[in-house]
């Protein structure tokens, strides 16, 4: 009887022991795991204010509202949840780590994705032209005009480019494309079409203006349609796309959705890498909303 009741002890303390054993292996489990999750919602964070903190102090001074909003929303996303995390948890309770995880795993998507589409569009490489019987339309994407009247050295520098290209192909035309911002004195298309004649010295009625476009689709769905009202067809064209190396890619995407399906790129040197890098930060936020909701 004795025997039986050691024997039925010690079978206890065996228990007893394997699950503080268990419960020990499932907090130190538990605990890795939690340390990994806050080491990367640290490092996404950090990569997401870095991005938009630069992009925050190019775009502040120029006044640009919808830039500036995007920022500060981003600020708040990132920060917010930091700052007030025990409040947040307190609150939440077991729906807490889920949503850390939904939140952790979003902005980790973001920095993995960018950090690839930044590699794809700096190693990207233009679409080359080849020749052909076709009518050769080169259109060139505008850019920033100074409220005094200059060109922005982006700008010039696609410019610079296009007169090049339209030397070299005498037989060319140029649409010049680009509206008026509202900090711009007057469209970009009117800017670059004086850039390119009185500087450059290409003949005036060689360069078709398109004044109204705002955005990238824009410039690719007027442009086409001034060149139809000048009576070219564009399924005889054969188009040569002027831009930065970060636009280019998109307007490739893109043209072939508005007919232009004989399409090559060039793209222009960026007089600022920093600035082309400002660029793409906006390039990534363009192919999200294409994505979204198409062109």
């Amino acid at each position: 009887m004795k025997e039986y009741t050691e024997e039925k002890k010690e079978k206890k303390k065996s228990e007893k022991k394997g699950k503080f054993s268990d419960f020990r292996t499932g907090w130190k489990t538990k605990k890795v795991g939690s340390r990994i999750l806050d080491l990367l919602c640290a490092l996404s964070g950090c990569f997401f204010l870095l991005v938009y903190i630069l992009y925050f102090l190019w775009q502040a001074p120029r006044g640009r509202t919808a830039d500036i909003c995007v920022s500060l929303l981003v600020f708040g996303w990132v920060l917010l949840p930091f700052a007030l995390r025990k409040f947040i948890k307190k609150g939440l309770k077991r729906a807490y780590i889920p949503l850390k995880i939904l939140w952790c795993s979003a902005m980790c998507f973001y920095m993995i994705s960018f950090t690839v589409f930044c590699a794809v569009i700096y190693g990207h490489g233009d679409i080359p032209y080849v020749r052909s019987d076709r009518q050769e339309v080169v259109i060139v994407f505008g850019c920033q005009v100074h409220e005094n009247g200059n060109l922005s050295a982006e700008l010039k520098s696609r410019l610079d480019r296009a007169a090049q290209i339209l030397e070299e192909y005498p037989h060319a035309v140029c649409v010049v494309s680009g509206g008026r911002g509202d900090d711009e004195p007057t469209s970009e298309a009117w800017a670059m079409k004086n850039y390119l004649s009185t500087v450059k010295g290409v003949a005036a009625e060689r360069i078709l203006t398109e004044e109204q476009s705002k955005n990238t689709v824009e410039n690719i769905k007027f442009s086409a349609k001034k060149l139809q009202d000048a009576g070219y067809d564009l399924e005889e064209c054969s188009f040569i796309c002027v831009s930065s190396s970060f636009h280019t890619p998109r307007i490739y995407l893109l043209c072939s959705r508005f007919g232009m399906k004989d399409c090559s790129t060039v793209s222009a040197d960026s007089p600022y890498p920093f600035l082309e890098f400002i660029y793409t930060v906006r390039e990534y936020m363009s192919y999200v909303h294409l994505l979204l909701f198409g062109a």
